[in-house]
């Protein structure tokens, strides 16, 4: 076997180990983040209006849930390092994650060799899910908005 053939194997299966995580990672974020917009959608239009500064808390508070959703995708990241031993505690996994999920990248973990990819696909991972994050939040504020503007 040449080292060719070696770097694209073990290339790979770093991929593959990547990509599971942040398919992983991704449905949680799809599925928690479709279920907060559409739980707050479904309040506004069933619930009683009770003021603006009450309906702009709610909307805060649906924001909230979607931080929480994001630090439960970063857990993820966390405990997937953690169960791998490629970092041996999760302090330094939680910090390690955050860095590169935020796509910031400035906490460094010596990773065997052939595992230098996922620092990337974690920034990659955490990417989308900003993303999805800030498409949910604008998209309850426009139901805020709308929502107020029916109640003036």
């Amino acid at each position: 076997m040449n080292a060719n053939t070696i770097h694209l194997e073990i290339l790979l299966k770093e991929s593959i180990f990547g990509l599971c995580i942040m398919g992983a990672v991704a449905i949680f974020n799809i599925y928690s983040f479709a279920w907060i917009s559409l739980t707050y959608g479904r309040v506004l239009r069933e619930g009683r209006y009770h003021g603006k500064h009450y309906e702009m808390f709610r909307y805060v508070a649906f924001i909230l849930l979607l931080v929480i959703a994001m630090l439960v995708s970063l857990s993820i990241w966390v405990l997937a390092l953690t169960s791998f031993n490629f970092v041996s505690d999760w302090v330094p996994a939680l910090l390690f994650a955050a860095s590169y999920f935020t796509s910031v990248g400035n906490f460094t973990v010596d990773f065997p060799m052939g595992w230098r990819l996922i620092p990337s696909i974690i920034a990659f991972s955490g990417l989308f899910g900003f993303a999805w994050a800030t498409a949910s939040s604008i998209g309850m504020a426009h139901n805020l908005s709308l929502h107020l503007e029916k109640h003036q």
